[in-house]
């Protein structure tokens, strides 16, 4: 019986869903979705971290391949989506085995600048491409509910799906969790919906914006300088 290919997808900071794989893997089409276009004046992390994530997307689903590969030999049936926001990984998808599984974890764990993994990967086999397909409208479909929102920004959020299943990732209040989950949930062909954010008062986020906006300007300046 042929195996299909560990399918290994990141995604980055934009509206547009990112897909990355690497000879010989064949990239796969689960379904994911960020918030608009990352603007460092209204996103909840620094301007390095946003560059930190997308290069833990990247790093990460090229390491946990080969993991995979030498402590098993080959790749086993199954696609991981590999998501990071302000150094959460979250691990959603299909994978073989138990084992598989724990392999994708410690290398996640182990990986650079990863603070800390969730894991959500079902031991089951792989979705189907008409599964994956669904899941890329809905997830498509949960993004425009979000952005029409007053108290939702999603620019400050990522939502990634798979199986029908919404995860939602961020830094918010509660009152911004609560609401997205039920925008979510309310959306037609939406199974269930796990959040995975970050919660802080309105207050403490605050004060994490001035300390983010002190440090992208202290950024700019030593980049003016370097330049000059």
């Amino acid at each position: 019986m042929l195996k299909r290919s560990l399918c290994i997808l990141t995604c980055a900071a934009a509206m547009a869903t990112a897909m990355v794989g690497c000879a010989p893997l064949v990239v796969g089409g689960a379904a994911m979705a960020t918030g608009a276009a990352v603007s460092t004046m209204i996103d909840r992390r620094s301007t390095g971290s946003i560059v930190n994530d997308g290069v833990i997307e990247e790093r990460l689903s090229l390491e946990i391949s080969k993991a995979l590969k030498e402590q098993l030999g080959s790749l086993p049936d199954g696609h991981i989506t590999v998501t990071s926001y302000d150094g959460k990984v979250l691990l959603t998808g299909e994978i073989e085995t138990l084992k598989a599984k724990r392999i994708v974890t410690e290398t996640a764990q182990k990986s650079l600048s990863v603070r800390s993994v969730v894991n959500e990967l079902a031991v089951q086999p792989s979705s189907s491409w008409t599964q994956r397909m669904k899941d890329s409208k809905l997830a498509a479909t949960v993004r425009s509910r979000m952005v029409m929102e007053d108290n939702v920004y999603l620019s400050q959020m990522k939502v990634v799906v798979d199986r029908g299943i919404v995860y939602i990732m961020g830094i918010v209040t509660p009152q911004e969790n609560t609401i997205a989950m039920m925008v979510a949930a309310r959306t037609s062909g939406v199974t269930r919906v796990i959040s995975v954010c970050q919660v802080m008062s309105a207050e403490r986020i605050a004060e994490r914006m001035k300390m983010i906006q002190q440090e992208n300007k202290a950024e700019a300046q030593e980049q003016d300088s370097q330049q000059n």
